[in-house]
């Protein structure tokens, strides 16, 4: 193995581990057994090293995204954001900072935001295609993806009850395929 990915394994184990802010270049090069000066030959510093984990990250939700085949557009974004909440709850980074989320990266764009706002940008471009399609009503499709995401994220991480997935999909896909409002509207 090269001394870069020998770099990254440690900064991966040692950020998974501690969180960013408690992890120091030092740190990483004993774990690593190089110099600072090593690990500042290959990365500028430890806000770069760390935005490596960062597209690493967003790597492996996009490649979760473009292989979904499915055609229905509503249970595509289910399939999709079921998918983005079970790799962010199995990365071992991530759950650290989440439990880190105080963290202040000051030059280092703070991760989850960006995680999130690439997921985001991602649903928008769907959605925009689906309107320019007619499959899916004229709205604003930043903002619709951003409400999407967020239902996910709030019932998949942070609702405090015993959840049926399947139930979830059904009431989700229903809501997308049909509304809340049954015919007639609000009264």
């Amino acid at each position: 193995m090269d001394k870069k990915q020998i770099i990254i394994n440690s900064a991966r184990e040692l950020f998974s581990r501690y969180g960013f802010k408690k992890v120091s270049m030092e740190e990483i090069a004993k774990k690593a057994s190089v110099t600072k000066r090593t690990i500042y030959h290959y990365f500028k510093d430890k806000e770069a090293l760390f935005s490596y984990f960062v597209k690493e990250e967003l790597d492996k939700v996009k490649i979760i995204l473009e292989n979904n085949n499915n055609n229905n557009f509503s249970s595509r974004i289910v399939d999709d954001l079921k998918e983005i909440l079970t790799l962010r709850t199995n990365s071992s980074l991530i759950s650290t900072l989440i439990r880190d989320n105080n963290a202040n990266f000051n030059s280092c764009p703070d991760f989850l935001s960006l995680y999130e706002q690439e997921i985001v940008n991602y649903l928008e471009e769907k959605i925009k295609t689906e309107i320019n399609l007619g499959n899916i009503k004229n709205c604003n499709p930043h903002l619709t993806a951003f409400i999407l995401y967020k239902i996910f994220y709030a019932v998949m991480i942070e609702y405090d009850k015993e959840i049926d997935e399947e139930d979830f999909i059904r009431n989700v896909n229903m809501i997308l395929n049909e509304g809340l409002l049954i015919k007639g509207g609000l009264k």
